[in-house]
């Protein structure tokens, strides 16, 4: 997959996840939720695997596989299985977010960071930072925070 296999769409959202992290599991349904939600705005999402392993029964491609089954209409789930596009997003923590906009014939880094700021409770999110970029960019306006911290499991290198 390339990123000019989305050049019909205005956004594409890469989140970097996997399967085992807590924090990862916690934004599962989120991460769905917004797939839904900005589908018909010219959203894409793409999830990336960096933890992919062969002996890690709970990271293999098989167990991607059954985890986006009922989801794979809604975004692609990749492995990452030498992490080399996790280090060139500089990927610390899982799950990570970044969105690109569409400008012309490329893709511009708008977003990068968190979720929102409450992995724990998705009913109370003060501050939904990726669905307040992924607006901002569908509306054509300024991302009032543009970079944050992601919290979430330290992604182990290779």
């Amino acid at each position: 997959i390339s990123l000019n296999d989305f050049n019909d769409k205005k956004v594409v959202v890469i989140i970097f996840t996997n399967n085992s992290c807590p924090y990862s599991k916690l934004y599962e349904l989120r991460i769905t939720n917004l797939a839904k939600r900005y589908a018909a705005s010219g959203v894409a999402f793409i999830l990336v695997n960096p933890s992919v392993s062969n002996s890690d029964k709970a990271e293999s491609i098989d167990a991607m596989r059954k985890k986006v089954q009922n989801d794979k209409s809604l975004y692609p789930y990749l492995a990452d299985t030498t992490q080399s596009l996790a280090i060139s997003f500089g990927v610390s923590r899982l799950p990570a977010a970044y969105v690109l906009k569409k400008m012309e014939t490329s893709f511009r880094l708008v977003y990068k960071g968190a979720i929102d700021d409450n992995p724990q409770n998705s009913e109370d999110v003060p501050n939904p930072y990726l669905s307040d970029a992924i607006s901002a960019m569908i509306g054509n306006k300024t991302i009032k925070i543009a970079e944050t911290r992601p919290v979430g499991c330290l992604l182990k290198p290779y």
